[in-house]
């Protein structure tokens, strides 16, 4: 059986995470059609669920220089008239770390326990917004399933650990007596 062709083939764009307050809103977006500041939303992607805690941890881990991952957006295209084809733009991944990322930047979010995003200079608002949030955008394809199946790869694939896996085993060699 040959190997199936990469489901996230497209573009790897080094964007900081800027890119999403500075860039343009989609066009014509379907009244229905939810957004996550300038990106639509798939109908069947779940809401954003982390709670404040979680955002916070991971703009924290942000400024830590822990990373941001990526996200993946399924590319624009239109059609002769010039309108947006179906599906264009969708965030096919992202969401949560996307959340926590505006609310830090629309002050709603409150960092280290005194550190609000509006209160910062404006250097190090720009040094932050800087930090890069690489992009991989998909080749546009008109086929739903195709990018529900990559969605489901990118979601369901982890398994979450419990409060129990992160207890380490002893170390053997503080557990010897010695002689």
């Amino acid at each position: 059986m040959p190997i199936p062709k990469p489901l996230l083939s497209g573009t790897l764009h080094d964007y900081g995470i800027g890119h999403l307050v500075d860039m343009p809103a989609p066009a014509e977006a379907v009244p229905t059609e939810r957004q996550l500041m300038n990106l639509t939303l798939p109908p069947w992607q779940r809401p954003e669920v982390w709670s404040e805690a979680q955002k916070r941890r991971f703009v924290e881990g942000v400024f830590l220089g822990l990373g941001t991952g990526s996200y993946v957006v399924h590319a624009s295209d239109w059609d002769d008239a010039g309108r947006p084809k179906p599906m264009s733009g969708w965030l096919l991944d992202g969401q949560q770390r996307i959340s926590a990322l505006r609310d830090f930047i629309a002050g709603d979010l409150v960092v280290f326990g005194d550190v609000r995003f509006t209160e910062m200079s404006v250097p190090d608002q720009l040094r932050f917004k800087r930090r890069p949030f690489p992009c991989h955008e998909l080749e546009y394809t008109a086929n739903e399933d195709t990018l529900k199946e990559l969605y489901d790869r990118l979601n369901f694939g982890g398994t979450p650990h419990t409060e129990a896996q992160r207890v380490l085993p002893s170390n053997p060699i503080q557990n010897e007596v010695s002689p």
